[in-house]
């Protein structure tokens, strides 16, 4: 830890000497750590993980709970520490010890350090990391008080680009680099994230969907029987397995489709009305159709809207292949145009807000550990969100979060009687954080109806 009697030379300030050094005091800049903690209490998703693992260490040796060990790492990285390598230093930090059950006394009560936060990440078997991805699923259908109406998922792959030799990192065409291909499912409404699913780098966008799928459709509707859900996904997605998948589970479906020779002939027609309308407007022109179409590979022929758009450097043909009952144009723009949105975004906030890309082990079931530790993560900073409901970050990014509530500076002061956390006189967002305070106080207060 730096000496409290370092100063730090500074020449700018005339009116009299100005003198910085780093205090004594038993300070933490990560305050708002305690609001994530706060959420904990509500979904209990830290507690939920550490219940799936089996503690391999002997009892009469262990310092650290598994559950203060899952905790402590999920918070390092809501605090934007992505590496193990972190916790050697936040382990003295009094907010990472309050939030991990631990007395912030300075020198005493230590957090787990890097060797032990690595143990950790590499020792947890294929069947643990099943249970966990399970765990997620409890923990979405536990938010709500009553059954849903309706539930839209969205699924898209990302890549992970990897740096050295992890096991089944491969070098993948499209974004030719080597990487990890995970793939995404998450609610659309709430964002909640349901599956995180790391999967080698040369995957074919949809492989292994369909036994995923399967059991989240006969799962959700397990617990909700009355439910209708409906999955939006690209091209990628589009394979039968899928589609059979869907149908097989009364599952609606809007699924982008690629190109080919076939529907080619089948929208000319329409690209020739839109670049007549487009030549005449001298605007971009968009009209939509729908057919019937059968893939050499189907067993029977389904129904695919037509977008045929006429831009202002050619055509832009686009295909849905789906299964539900809406008008062509209203089921392209309104539903499934939002997938973009909503699954991309949360992506890039996966990605940028919680590091979940940072899969440097070199076990695949340790990254794939550690990427559902990235989704605690977000589930957490997620429930934050929605604590803010009515203030300025009831829209929030992730990296939003971080910067104005979770990076708040404090002081903690432990005494026989209490643990004092004095946040900053001057903090800019005080009222935002009385109010996600208080409303995080209430038990059911990040339960959907």
């Amino acid at each position: 830890m730096t000496g409290c009697e370092t100063e730090l030379d500074f020449d700018f300030y005339q009116n009299r000497p100005l003198v910085v050094k780093f205090s004594d005091l038993e300070l933490s800049s990560d305050a708002g750590i305690l609001l994530a903690r706060q959420v904990e209490e509500r979904l209990q998703v830290c507690q939920a993980i550490a219940d799936c693992i089996d503690d391999w260490r002997a009892p009469d040796k262990t310092i650290h709970s598994l559950s203060q060990l899952v905790s402590q790492r999920v918070y390092q990285l809501i605090g934007g520490y992505e590496d193990a390598n972190d916790s050697n230093q936040l382990r003295h930090d009094p907010i990472y010890k309050i939030v991990c059950g631990r007395l912030p006394k300075a020198g005493e009560d230590l957090l787990a350090s890097q060797p032990t936060i690595s143990r950790l990440e590499n020792h947890l078997s294929k069947s643990e990391v099943a249970a966990i991805r399970r765990a997620f699923i409890e923990r979405f259908i536990a938010r709500y008080q009553e059954p849903p109406k309706k539930i839209v998922l969205d699924i898209d792959g990302w890549d992970a680009p990897t740096h050295g030799q992890q096991q089944l990192s491969f070098f993948n065409g499209y974004y030719r680099h080597a990487i990890y291909f995970p793939v995404l499912i998450n609610e659309a409404e709430s964002g909640f994230p349901l599956v995180l699913q790391l999967r080698a780098g040369n995957s074919h966008a949809g492989k292994g969907v369909a036994g995923i799928l399967r059991w989240l459709f006969w799962r959700l509707k397990r617990a909700w029987p009355g439910v209708e859900i409906v999955l939006r996904a690209d091209a990628g997605f589009s394979l039968p397995e899928i589609l059979r998948v869907c149908e097989r589970s009364k599952v609606g479906y809007a699924i982008g489709f690629s190109s080919n020779a076939v529907l080619k002939r089948k929208i000319d027609f329409l690209l020739d009305q839109a670049r007549v309308v487009a030549a005449l407007s001298g605007e971009k022109a968009r009209l939509f159709d729908d057919v019937y179409y059968a893939a050499g590979s189907w067993e029977e022929p389904r129904r695919l809207v037509m977008k045929a758009e006429w831009l202002e450097k050619g055509p832009n043909p686009r295909f849905v292949i789906t299964n539900l009952d809406l008008p062509p144009q209203e089921l392209y723009d309104t539903f499934y145009v939002q997938r973009g949105a909503d699954s991309e975004h949360r992506i890039k906030e996966l990605k940028l807000g919680i590091q979940a890309d940072r899969l440097s082990c070199s076990n695949f079931v340790a990254n794939q550990f550690r990427l559902l530790l990235a989704q605690a993560a977000y589930v957490l900073m997620l429930g934050l969100r929605q604590a803010a409901a009515g203030t300025c970050f009831a829209e929030a990014q992730v990296e939003r979060l971080r910067s104005t509530l979770i990076k708040t500076a404090a002081r903690v002061k432990v005494s026989v009687r209490r643990v004092l956390v004095e946040l900053a006189a001057f903090c800019p967002f005080a009222a935002e954080i009385q109010q996600i305070t208080q409303r995080l106080s209430e038990p059911n207060s990040l339960k959907l109806a």
